[in-house]
C-alpha cells in the first residue's frame, strides 16, 4: 500500500459514522451484503448461486426487516456510502432462553475491511444487546470463511463445542459454526 492509500484509507476510518439503519439505508446495505457475499464465500458457496445473488432482492428483504424492527440494524457509513452493517437482537435458535442475544449478521465491503469498520459495529451491537440484560450473544459463521473466524475470535468469542450444523445452499451442503461471548469474555478482548 503506498502513502496515498494509507492516507485515504485513515481519512475513511477516521469519518466513520455509525447510526441506526433507515430506509434509505437499505440501497447500500444490500449492495455491501452482496458484495461481501461474493467475496467471503468465492471458495465456499457454489459460483452459480453467488452469480445469482440480486441487490434488488437483498433490497426489498432488508427493507421488510427493517419495517418488521428484527433484527435492530445498524450501519456504518463513510460520507454517504454504507461501509458496512450489524444486524442483532434476540437469538432466533430453538430454545434459546430469554437471556440469549445473537448477531444475526455482520458484513462490511470488501475495500473496508480491516479498517476497525467490523470492529465498531459488533463493540456497538454487543454494548446494547449486553446493557438490555442479555447475558450471552452467539452468532453462526460459516465454516471454510476463515477470516469471520479470526475477527471473531480476536473479538473475545469462542467456538461452541458440538455446535456444527448444516444446510444446503445453493445445491451444496454449507457447514457452520456457532460462537458465543459473555460481557466479561468481550472486556477482556
Amino acid at each position: 500500500m503506498d502513502r496515498g492509500e494509507a492516507q485515504s484509507r485513515q481519512r475513511e476510518r477516521a469519518s466513520l459514522e455509525l447510526e441506526p439503519a433507515d430506509l434509505a439505508a437499505c440501497r447500500g446495505i444490500a449492495e455491501v451484503h452482496v458484495e461481501a457475499w461474493r467475496h467471503a464465500y468465492r471458495d465456499i458457496v457454489p459460483a452459480e448461486y453467488l452469480a445469482g445473488l440480486s441487490v434488488a432482492e437483498h433490497e426489498a428483504m432488508w427493507r421488510r426487516s427493517l419495517a418488521a424492527g428484527s433484527p435492530r440494524l445498524l450501519v456504518a457509513r463513510s460520507g454517504d456510502r454504507v461501509q458496512g452493517f450489524i444486524g442483532f437482537d434476540a437469538s432466533r435458535d430453538e430454545g434459546a432462553g430469554s437471556q440469549l442475544g445473537e448477531i444475526w449478521v455482520l458484513y462490511v465491503r470488501p475495500d473496508a475491511q480491516r479498517l476497525g469498520v467490523g470492529r465498531r459495529l459488533c463493540r456497538e451491537a454487543l454494548a446494547t444487546l449486553f446493557a438490555e440484560g442479555f447475558t450471552c450473544v452467539t452468532l453462526w459463521v460459516i465454516v471454510g470463511n476463515d477470516n469471520a473466524m479470526r475477527f471473531y475470535r480476536a473479538m473475545g468469542f469462542q467456538l461452541e463445542p458440538g455446535s456444527r450444523q448444516s444446510f444446503t445452499l445453493g445445491g451444496a451442503t454449507v457447514w457452520e459454526e456457532r460462537l458465543a461471548i459473555t460481557p466479561r469474555e468481550a472486556l477482556l478482548a
